[in-house]
C-alpha cells in the first residue's frame, strides 16, 4: 500500500504542477492578448478557470495524503497520545463518509446534471469541470483509508508512551 501511495502522490503532484504551468502560460497569453493585441481571449480564460478548479481539488487531495491540511490541534494535544490516535482515526472515518456522500455521490449527481451543458467559449461539457469533485473524492478516500491502516502511527504512539517515562 505504501507503493500505491507514493505513485498517487507523484501522480497528483505531477497533474497539479502541469495544471499550474498551463494556467500561468495561459494567463500571460491572456494579458498579452488583451493589452498588447487588444483582442481578449475568452477561451483561455475559461480553460484557466477549469484548470484552477482541478488544481485546487487535486492539490487538496494530496494535502490530505501528507496530513498537512488545516486542523485544530489545541484541544487534541492536551489529551494522552492513545486518545489522540483514536480521535485521528475517528476523524479519518468521518472524512471518508463526507467524501463518499458529498464528493463522490454529490459530485456524480452534478456531473450527471451538467453532462449536456456546454461551456460557451471552449464548447466543452461542463461535466468536465465538475468531474474534478468525484475524482478528488476518490483520492481523499484512498488517503483516509491509508491513514486508518497506517501501522507507523501505532508504533509512534507506543514508542512515545514507553520512552516518555524515562529520561
Amino acid at each position: 500500500m505504501n507503493k500505491a501511495k507514493l505513485i498517487i502522490d507523484k501522480l497528483l503532484l505531477t497533474l497539479a504542477g502541469l495544471a499550474l504551468i498551463v494556467m500561468v502560460i495561459l494567463s500571460i497569453y491572456q494579458v498579452a492578448a488583451r493589452f498588447i493585441f487588444n483582442a481578449p481571449s475568452t477561451m483561455s480564460e475559461e480553460i484557466v478557470r477549469f484548470l484552477l478548479i482541478w488544481f485546487a481539488l487535486l492539490s487538496a487531495s494530496y494535502v490530505f495524503g501528507v496530513k498537512k491540511h488545516i486542523a485544530i490541534l489545541f484541544v487534541r494535544e492536551l489529551l494522552p497520545s492513545k486518545v489522540q490516535l483514536v480521535m485521528e482515526k475517528i476523524g479519518d472515518i468521518v472524512i471518508i463518509l463526507i467524501a463518499l456522500v458529498l464528493m463522490i455521490w454529490g459530485g456524480y449527481e452534478v456531473v450527471h446534471l451538467t453532462w449536456n451543458q456546454i461551456a460557451p467559449s471552449t464548447g466543452m461539457s461542463m461535466a468536465t469541470m465538475y468531474s474534478a469533485l468525484p475524482v478528488s473524492g476518490v483520492f481523499v478516500i484512498f488517503y483516509s483509508i491509508y491513514n486508518l491502516l497506517d501501522k507507523n502511527e501505532l508504533a509512534t504512539v507506543k514508542e512515545g508512551e514507553e520512552g516518555g517515562g524515562t529520561a
